[in-house]
Formats: C-alpha cells, sequence, structure tokens
C-alpha cells in the first residue's frame, strides 16, 4: 500500500529522514528518479541516509511502475519520494492505488530553489504549469496538498487553487 508520494527535488535529506519517515512510519522507502536510479554514487548516498528501520529502493519510473504494479509490495507500508510533479503524474497515471500527494519544494537541478514565475503557497513554490498537473492529479481523485514538515501548516488542493484563479 502506498501510504504517501512526496515531490522533493531533494530527494533523500534530513527533513525527509527524519520527519516525514517518522509521520508516514513505512516500511519500504522508494525513490522513484530516473537520474539516480542510473547513478550507483547517487544511489549509493541517497541510501546513506535513509533511517535504518525502513528497507529503502532506488527506481527509475519504468522499473517503480513495473514493481509497484506487481502485487510484491500490496502488503508493504511504502513511502514513495519523486523530484518532481511530472513524475509524480507518471506514476499516478500508471500505478494503481496512489491516493495522497504532497507537493514539497521541487528544485532545479542547475539553480536550486526556483520561484521566479510561481506562486508561494505554504513555503512552497508552484509554476502555473505545475498547477495544471496538479489539477488533472486532484481530478482524478488523488488528495493533493502542499506542506513542507509534517509540523507546519498544509494547504489543501483548494487553497492551492485560489493561488491560480
Amino acid at each position: 500500500m502506498i501510504a504517501l508520494v512526496r515531490i522533493d527535488g531533494r530527494l533523500v535529506h534530513g527533513m525527509v529522514a527524519v520527519s516525514w519517515m517518522g509521520e508516514v512510519n513505512p516500511d519500504t522507502f522508494v525513490v522513484v528518479n530516473d537520474r539516480a536510479a542510473n547513478d550507483p554514487f547517487e544511489t549509493m548516498t541517497l541510501k546513506l541516509a535513509k533511517p535504518a528501520n525502513a528497507d529503502m529502493f532506488v527506481w527509475s519510473k519504468e522499473k517503480a511502475v513495473d514493481r509497484l504494479n506487481s502485487g510484491k509490495y500490496d502488503k508493504k507500508k511504502l513511502f514513495v519520494i519523486v523530484g518532481n510533479v511530472y513524475d509524480a503524474k507518471y506514476l499516478i497515471d500508471n500505478v494503481k492505488g496512489i491516493g495522497r500527494l504532497n507537493v514539497g519544494p521541487p528544485l532545479d537541478e542547475k539553480s536550486g530553489r526556483i520561484t521566479e514565475g510561481k506562486k508561494e503557497v505554504v513555503n512552497v513554490y508552484i509554476s502555473p504549469e505545475e498547477f495544471q498537473v496538479l489539477k488533472e492529479i486532484h481530478n482524478k481523485g488523488v488528495e493533493v496538498f502542499a506542506q513542507i514538515t509534517p509540523t507546519v501548516a498544509k494547504a489543501d488542493y483548494e487553497e492551492i487553487a485560489k493561488k491560480f484563479e
């Protein structure tokens, strides 16, 4: 069972490994990122940041779809991290049973956190193009919300949508 999919451009870092892992309390932590899955050094680095109490996999999008639909992980509680809204949509379009999407801070690979041309929602910056993708995800019945950490305010889809009206 996929408990939560989170968008976070940094993939695995302290906030994810401590705050979100503590909130979700998964058996298995899955990073879905083509770049990381195809780079042994990056995969190793990500696995160094994982908490000891959960298994961790770093998969490409294609491998994630195959594995998550295989039934092998149906009895596990999964926490899935993707780097951007487009990878989240790919998973939601191709994997059954994703009910919640947490929008965290996506990052641009070249310059870090990008705010130009984006609207701020509880310290998460979303472009009009990204919002359209989130709207499609929401319209599929997935709970979409923006939240940096579990201990701070969150914005539900309706609050996000108000920024783009």
